[in-house]
């Protein structure tokens, strides 16, 4: 089954419309292609925008809390001394 399509008429400025005309060329591509193509893109970069407004709207009602925060210094703390200790016994082996 195809792909369903509407139709739309719409109004740009000159000058916008000479800036899309210009770099639908350079694509290649028919005025319609270029556009769904446009708005495509608009819209994923909008949601990815989005979704992380969304995450840091969330962190801001409801910050970390001071054990969160001291768990997160400990354990990034103690990866570094477990990964300085492998490298060491790492080396060791090696010689």
């Amino acid at each position: 089954m195809g792909r369903v399509t509407k139709r739309a008429a719409i109004s740009l400025p000159d000058d916008l419309f000479r800036d899309i005309e210009r770099a639908r060329k350079r694509s290649k591509k028919d005025r319609s292609t270029w556009l769904q193509d446009a708005a495509s893109e608009y819209l994923k970069k909008r949601t990815k925008e989005e979704d992380e407004e969304a995450w840091l709207s969330a962190d801001e009602r409801m910050p970390m809390t001071e054990d969160e925060r001291s768990f997160i210094e400990f354990g990034t703390k103690e990866l570094g001394r477990f990964f300085r200790e492998a490298d060491r016994q790492a080396a060791k082996a090696k010689k």
